[in-house]
Parts: structure tokens; C-alpha cells; sequence
């Protein structure tokens, strides 16, 4: 089936095959490198191990950032969800009670997600409850969202964690995506957070691509042993 006459002929075969190798490599890596709907792209995987439970030490080793007047917060985000955390009294020291604000905005790249937080019913202090999540007027089904209100000997203050789906929002999740957090607030004094999203689809398909071409290889060289 493969007699190609001669070795001039099995390297003309040869050039043709790995050209046509290199070819479906270049085709994958620019596949892995175009972007890609969230809702196709991104996993459930929780790759940062966050949990939506009120038991905030899952944010003991992600970076902060002190807003204004010592409040601390943070974003970070993997390749399914945005996550963001703020204490408005990290350090015991604020006197009567501090509240969260009230809206947030949430941007990936330009495009610009106005979030607010549902009513936290019954939460007295001591007490943790969990919110829905609304971007731009409408509730984000797949969120969680968890409200804590310590009490210390000054008043009390508030804590909240939140999970938001890249998926709910209809958003690209690719590494190279700006994500960032801010607020009117004067609590964040004009503090914006950001970080980027995570995926590892271009990866996985030129892996993928690489195997291809190995397993093409492989089977030319035995068939050429048979053939000789």
C-alpha cells in the first residue's frame, strides 16, 4: 500500500507528511488561542478552593487591598467564577455600625456589570445570611453570596464573600482578561481591585494537537518497516 519506490520518494512522502503535521499544529494553537464564550469554555472547577459559606479563612492567603478608612477587600477569579471579599473593620476599631456598600461595578475588559446585593432579612449581629446577587438590575441565578455581621465592643460592622458564574454573566473567560472591582462608595475611596481569569483550553488543544501528530508519525514509521 505504501511502496514509494525508492528513498527519493520517501522523503518526498516524508516532507509532505510533516508539513501537513506542523500545519494542523499551527491550526490548533490558533484554535487554543482565540476566545471563547464562558458558557463553553469555563468549568465548575473552584480551582482557588473558595466556599460561599460565611466561614471566611478560605481568603486567609489571597492578596488584599486596604480601601479607605481600613477597610480590606479582594478579587480574585478562576476559569468559572469571580470571587470578591471585603471586611469594612479588619482591625477592631471602628466605632458604631459599618455597613457595605451599596452597589458595586464589576468590569471584564469594557464590558461593565452594575451589582448590587439583595437584603440580608434577620441579620442581627453575630449572625451570617445569605443574599442574591444582582448585575444590572437583574438577579444572577448561579451567584452566592454571604453576609456576616460581627459585634465587637465598638458596634458592629459587616463582611461578605461572593461567588458570581463567568457563565451568568455571559462573559469571556481567558487569562488575559482584566477583571476589576470598584464602588461609589467613599469606603473604597476611589480604590479599584483587579485581577484576571483563568483557562487552560489553548493548552488542552495543543496538547491535544501534539499527540495527533506524534500518533501520525509513529504509524508512517511502522508502515515504512513493513515496506522495506
Amino acid at each position: 500500500m505504501y511502496d514509494l519506490g525508492g528513498n527519493g520518494e520517501w522523503r518526498r512522502f516524508m516532507m509532505r507528511r510533516w508539513l501537513w503535521i506542523l500545519l494542523t499544529c499551527f491550526s490548533l494553537i490558533w484554535l487554543g488561542s482565540t476566545t471563547t464564550p464562558a458558557h463553553a469554555a469555563t468549568t465548575n472547577s473552584n480551582k482557588l478552593n473558595i466556599s460561599v459559606d460565611g466561614n471566611f479563612s478560605d481568603w486567609d492567603d489571597k492578596p488584599m487591598t486596604s480601601l479607605n478608612n481600613d477597610a480590606k477587600a479582594s478579587l480574585v477569579a478562576d476559569d468559572s467564577a469571580v470571587y470578591f471579599y471585603m471586611n469594612t473593620n479588619p482591625n477592631d476599631n471602628k466605632h458604631g455600625f459599618i455597613a457595605l456598600p451599596d452597589s458595586y461595578t464589576l468590569k471584564f475588559g469594557s464590558k461593565s456589570f452594575a451589582i448590587t446585593l439583595g437584603k440580608a432579612k434577620g441579620l442581627g449581629a453575630g449572625k451570617v445570611k445569605p443574599v442574591t446577587v444582582n448585575a444590572n438590575g437583574s438577579t444572577v441565578s448561579g451567584a452566592e453570596a454571604m453576609i456576616s455581621r460581627p459585634k465587637d465592643s465598638h458596634g458592629n460592622y459587616e463582611i461578605v464573600e461572593m461567588r458570581v458564574p463567568l457563565r451568568d454573566l455571559g462573559v469571556v473567560a481567558t487569562s488575559s482578561q482584566n477583571i476589576s472591582m470598584t464602588s461609589g462608595d467613599a469606603m473604597f475611596g476611589g480604590t479599584t481591585l483587579t485581577t484576571t481569569g483563568g483557562s487552560t483550553g489553548g493548552v488542552i488543544l495543543v496538547a491535544a494537537g501534539f499527540s495527533i501528530a506524534l500518533v501520525g508519525v509513529v504509524k508512517i514509521a511502522r508502515r515504512r518497516r513493513q515496506t522495506a
